[in-house]
């Protein structure tokens, strides 16, 4: 079981939609939440959390530009990666600059984090400690007009991987949580589609914290929740 003052969760890219709904779900199994997010978001941040704000539910930091520049002034028990951009368009519509900038928030922030976290506070041999990244669906399959979110995806998804087989024989797991468009902000960019046919971020937090809080040994290193089915838009 998980003690009462170990239950701390680190969650990034606080002010996204899925980030909330997980906030909200450990914030009501009595955990302490703490959220980063860019300080560039720091109004959305201060609407998503008004209730949990006032409440003194969660403490909030914000970076100046990138997640990577945070420094986490204490251990957690776990940490929560949901951080990434999403704009979809064909591969040669795309410039440099969003490239970089995907890749940047999405893949290579989440590993300069992942190294600083365990070098600051190395994980305890016999202490459970918890990696989480959010991927997608796209971690697994290539989708057109989403060539570098694909890319991206593809990336944690090797991460992932190969952390656990860095440490294996510890108690700090890595996990994948992907899954298939949700109805946050993000999923409203798929205008192809019927939003009724995407998955509800409550779900889907619901079952990441289930997994994340279990007190088993049971361990799925990569979790896919997809839609049962994908509804496109009469043209």
């Amino acid at each position: 079981m998980v003690s009462t003052d170990s239950r701390n969760v680190l969650i990034f890219g606080a002010t996204g939609g899925l980030a909330t709904s997980l906030a909200g779900d450990f914030v009501s199994r009595g955990w302490k939440v703490d959220l980063v997010s860019r300080i560039s978001r720091s109004l959305a941040l201060e609407t998503c959390y008004s209730d949990f704000l006032a409440a003194g539910s969660v403490r909030v930091f914000t970076v100046a530009n990138s997640y990577a520049e945070f420094i986490a002034d204490r251990p957690y028990r776990t940490y929560l990666f949901t951080q990434a951009l999403f704009e979809p368009k064909l591969l040669v519509e795309t410039d440099a600059g969003q490239i970089e900038r995907e890749i940047a928030v999405g893949l290579t922030d989440p590993i300069r984090l992942t190294r600083a976290l365990l070098l600051t506070h190395p994980p305890v041999p016999t202490e459970r400690r918890d990696f989480a990244y959010i991927g997608s669906t796209s971690a697994y399959s290539g989708f057109k007009k989403t060539a570098v979110y694909c890319a991206v995806k593809h990336g944690l998804l090797g991460f992932v991987r190969a952390m656990n087989d860095e440490y294996t024989d510890s108690e700090t797991r890595f996990w994948l949580f992907s899954m298939g468009t949700m109805n946050t902000e993000m999923g409203a960019l798929l205008v192809d589609q019927e939003p009724a046919s995407f998955l509800q971020p409550e779900d889907v937090a619901r079952r990441i914290v289930d997994s994340l809080t279990a007190p088993t040994n049971l361990f799925e290193p990569e979790l896919v929740m997809r839609r049962r089915k994908i509804r496109f838009k009469a043209q």
